[in-house]
């Protein structure tokens, strides 16, 4: 009778006992846990103009928000080249004053006057004043070449000076080169205007003449977008005389100094961003399965060990990796992981790069 009534007690004992580890079993914490480091996005600032450093208004460890200046550069050519496309712009927008087209106007009619005395020839009068000056120039040469002669015939007699006969020769000289000058220029006014020079002074006219048009018609409308576009390409160029924060950040790296010289498109500072910080852990192929982007985890710091900050995923990568690397077999696969970075939401801005962080991810629902 004892044996029959202790049987059932032992089969309710084994079944509550086999209850009670399968409840256990279902109640197993089943998330995913790594440990790395807390990193943060850095964004290297810089000015596409560079130039000389004016002013250095944050140092290394600052805490600066979105749009603070950070340094500022001696922008005094900017100024200027920025005042000249304003005036541009205005110009072409209103046109030519009154005056400017006067001026056009008066240039287009002397190139004019240029062309026609060209293409025409010299004047009848200047062909006679050129003649008339060869009349003079040959009298003068006839002259002092009798006056040579004759000093010389007598410094062969010893009656005057060498010097004397010098001086005859060189004044007799001095007329043959002046009426060879004089018969030049009558060739030249006879034979008229070169053809380049004419063609020289026709394109002079015509150039005038295009000008005193633009000038009376006003600017062309690409004239006035081309205006335009220069002056917000150097409104563009002046806005980069200073350094500005694009997000809250803090200043990590930033080593210069006024007056230092930059050149365009260097970076001058290195910042973090205060709210794109992130540790990067590595989970198992086999339970890469169980993660998914946008899964919550938590996260804690040895920093503060009681306090946990939560997260998400932001980013499986594509690619496995193995530990070690050359290990290929079948069994060791094990080995291989995926790297998963989780972001950390601390409005608190508690949590800093450099710190070791042990990571949980939720199950992934």
């Amino acid at each position: 009778m004892k044996r029959k009534l202790l049987i059932p007690v032992v089969l309710g004992a084994a079944l509550a006992a086999m209850g009670a580890y399968s409840m256990s079993w279902f109640r197993r914490d089943t998330a995913l846990e790594g440990s790395g480091t807390v990193e943060a996005r850095n964004i290297r600032v810089g000015s596409k103009v560079g130039g000389r450093i004016d002013k250095v208004l944050v140092r290394e460890g600052d805490t600066v928000e979105a749009g603070q200046v950070l340094i500022s550069f001696d922008d005094k050519e900017l100024q200027a080249s920025l005042a000249q496309s304003r005036a541009n712009a205005v110009k072409a927008e209103r046109g030519f004053r009154p005056e400017e087209i006067a001026e056009a106007r008066a240039a287009a009619a002397q190139a004019k006057a240029e062309y026609e005395q060209r293409r025409n020839g010299y004047r009848q009068e200047d062909i006679d004043a050129a003649e008339a000056d060869l009349d003079r120039a040959t009298a003068d040469e006839v002259r002092t070449r009798l006056d040579f002669q004759r000093y010389d015939s007598l410094a062969q007699k010893d009656l005057v000076s060498k010097q004397q006969r010098d001086t005859a020769e060189a004044n007799w000289k001095m007329a043959a080169a002046l009426k060879q000058n004089a018969q030049h220029k009558l060739d030249e006014l006879k034979r008229g205007y070169r053809p380049e020079e004419i063609a020289s002074a026709e394109a002079r006219y015509h150039q005038t003449q295009a000008t005193l048009e633009k000038f009376e018609h006003g600017s062309r409308p690409e004239d006035i977008a081309a205006a335009r576009a220069a002056l917000a390409y150097d409104e563009a160029r002046y806005r980069e005389r200073q350094v500005l924060a694009p997000s809250a950040a803090t200043v990590e790296v930033l080593d210069v100094r006024p007056g230092d010289l930059i050149a365009p498109n260097a970076p001058i500072a290195t910042l973090l961003e205060r709210d794109q910080i992130y540790v990067r852990i590595y989970i198992p192929e086999t339970e890469i399965g169980r993660v998914r982007v946008g899964q919550k985890a938590e996260i804690r710091v040895d920093s503060f060990p009681h306090q946990t900050f939560s997260g998400s995923v932001e980013q499986i990568n594509q690619q496995a990796e193995f530990l070690p690397r050359n290990v290929q077999t079948r069994e060791e696969r094990v080995h291989q992981v995926f790297g998963v970075k989780v972001r950390i939401d601390d409005s608190s801005r508690r949590v800093l790069a450099g710190m070791a962080a042990d990571v949980k991810l939720n199950p992934a629902s």
